[in-house]
């Protein structure tokens, strides 16, 4: 998330213990710590509800039009290919039959 090395940490490290002393130093880092937990589980929860809603919505969409499927795009284009495939089998077999009038 953020490009921070080692030495950033340290010069920040010796700063709070300068300004804050070390009696005062630990107890700021733990609430520096709790606060920044408490904003991650925020945005993860907030990226959730995001995340459920889009997929609300997109299932809304798909019951909307009764010809919908539930497959995804992949599992459609091989079942427009294997169709397609159907079709042009099923053509040559008929051009075949009106090309050999023996049969």
């Amino acid at each position: 998330m953020f490009d921070i090395g080692f030495l950033e940490l340290t010069v920040v490290g010796i700063l709070g213990l300068l300004v804050l002393g070390p009696e005062r130093l630990p107890k700021a880092a733990r609430t520096v710590g709790l606060f920044i937990g408490k904003i991650r589980r925020t945005m993860s929860s907030f990226q959730d509800d995001l995340e459920r809603q889009v997929r609300t919505d997109e299932l809304k969409e798909k019951l909307k039009d009764p010809y919908a499927t539930f497959l995804d795009e992949e599992e459609n284009a091989v079942s427009k290919d294997t169709a397609d495939e159907s079709k042009n089998i099923s053509r040559e077999s008929s051009v075949n039959k009106t090309q050999d009038p023996k049969q």
